[in-house]
């Protein structure tokens, strides 16, 4: 029987399984198709989704693969209106590392796959869950493939399955939400020719709505994306003959073919939220528990950072800690679902009414900003949560330069926090109490200090004093921090010990 069984190797499954195979926990990921999917989807990777590929070991290659700050040109017809980065805006501020990427999600998924490869996984393909059930110590799910059916006992199921869930269905959860029928889209992959790829290309305006090209980067692929005006009547499936037909009325550039489609679909927009995360060993994640409009380029980022919150809490209960931690998910993750599905709702409905009266400039600002990032979702309120000495903790843990004080090496915050356990900063010249008892947790412990001359292990020396700044440091302090790099709490030096045990206390048994 395996810890854990995912189903759905999208990037929330493939997330979710290659943090638990880094902490040791045995688990297995089925997929009901029979290979990888090519289609591009999602092409949004956000800072906070980034910095959870940093602590997974992939950020390299994301980077390698991706693309920052893509221009998009905008055209009244065969005329060039404009040209600037306008969507994925953002250079690295202090405490974060990354602006958005683009990479598509096949390519995405590939990293990640590669990821768990490395670590011992790997993907079931042609492996469909046709029923699941489960008792007091175990999941059972019947999975069919090409060769029959077969069962699959685990401690407890994942069901990262997409908005048609079967594991959401049959845990008993509801997904409830609004379908917005007069917001329809034609999407697909194209080859095109003709057409300058170092930049997105985009008509927008109140005849038509909008068509965009997108270039994905490391492929020959384009993007196509075009809005139904509303009252259309649609033909289903969209054909290569279609898109070339809106790409005449729209653009009409001369000397540019679509020369052959591969996925293509017909979109329409859902906003929905299941009832329940948990029950009882079964779970779910990404879009089965949640369906957002594509207005800021949310979902797949909440999708990853859902399996990123639930990794570490079921290794540590697989590993003894109390169940109740399990609860702590749809507590942290719920909230954070809802704000973004109220967010990404109000973009499209903003962006859609500046269509009416604009040449498509104004739909186009803000669509993204600091929330659409994931880097100001807190859990101010989670019961693991303790907020004696500070108003961050349930907030983000920010990055920053440093140097190790033994070998004179420059890296970041980032660099300590990078794996499977928690993480104790205590910032001051004094040593605090960063070692001083036995914490029921695994944790690493660091000295962040400001004086130049400090030695000795585990200490990393401020070099610039934006450690101090970033964490609000004007007297010795410490700051534990979760496996998924969110600070669990702050307080000052002298009443660390106290605040340490209950605060480290809680993972194991939550209130």
């Amino acid at each position: 029987m395996s810890d854990v069984l995912i189903v759905g190797a999208g990037p929330t499954g493939l997330t979710l399984a290659s943090d638990l195979a880094r902490r040791g926990v045995t688990c297995r990921i089925v997929e009901a198709a029979e290979r990888p999917s090519t289609a591009s989807r999602a092409k949004t990777v956000q800072p906070r989704a980034l910095e959870i590929a940093d602590d997974l070991g992939v950020i390299d290659r994301v980077l390698e693969l991706g693309a920052i700050n893509v221009p998009t040109r905008r055209y009244d017809r065969e005329r060039v209106v404009s040209e600037a980065v306008e969507l994925a805006v953002g250079t690295a501020a202090p405490g974060v590392p990354y602006p958005p990427v683009w990479l598509s999600q096949p390519q995405l998924e590939s990293v990640l796959r590669d990821r768990l490869a490395e670590l011992g996984g790997q993907v079931e393909w042609g492996s469909a869950v046709s029923d699941l059930s489960q008792d007091a110590d175990s999941v059972t799910a019947t999975v069919r493939t090409a060769a029959g059916q077969r069962e699959i006992r685990a401690r407890y199921a994942v069901g990262c399955d997409g908005g048609r869930s079967i594991v959401r269905q049959r845990m008993g959860a509801v997904l409830r939400g609004t379908s917005y029928g007069d917001h329809r889209w034609y999407l697909g992959d194209v080859r095109i020719k003709g057409l300058d790829r170092h930049c997105q290309h985009l008509w927008a305006g109140p005849e038509h709505g909008i068509l965009s090209l997108f270039p994905l980067p490391s492929t020959d692929i384009w993007q196509f994306q075009a809005s139904v005006p509303a009252g259309e009547r649609e033909p289903g499936t969209p054909t290569l003959e279609l898109f070339r037909r809106i790409f005449a009325e729209r653009a009409g550039l001369p000397g540019v073919d679509l020369q052959d489609a591969g996925w293509r679909s017909l979109y329409q927009v859902n906003v929905c939220l299941v009832d329940r995360y948990r029950v009882g060993r079964a779970f779910v994640a990404g879009d089965a528990a949640h369906i957002h409009s594509p207005a800021g380029g949310q979902g797949m980022n909440t999708g990853i950072q859902d399996a990123y919150n639930l990794g570490w809490k079921l290794a540590a209960v697989l590993g003894g800690a109390d169940a109740a931690l399990l609860d702590t998910y749809e507590r942290e993750r719920r909230p954070v679902a809802q704000a973004v599905l109220d967010d990404s709702t109000s973009r499209m409905h903003a962006m859609m009414r500046a269509f009416g009266d604009s040449d498509g400039a104004t739909a186009l600002r803000g669509l993204t900003d600091d929330f659409t990032t994931g880097l100001t979702i807190a859990y101010p309120t989670s019961p693991l949560t303790t907020r004696p000495g500070g108003p961050q903790a349930g907030d983000r843990a920010p990055d920053a330069p440093c140097r190790d004080a033994s070998t004179g090496r420059e890296h970041r915050l980032f660099d300590l926090l990078r794996g499977p356990h928690w993480t104790l900063l205590s910032f001051g010249r004094g040593h605090g109490t960063a070692t001083a008892w036995d914490a029921p947790v695994p944790l690493r412990a660091y000295r962040v200090t400001d004086d130049p001359t400090a030695t000795g292990p585990d200490t990393v020396i401020d070099t610039d004093g934006q450690a101090h700044r970033i964490y609000d440091m004007r007297e010795d302090g410490l700051v534990l921090i979760r496996p998924d790099g969110y600070i669990a709490m702050r307080t000052a030096a002298h009443q660390g010990d106290a605040a340490l045990r209950h605060a480290t206390a809680l993972a194991a048994h939550p209130d």
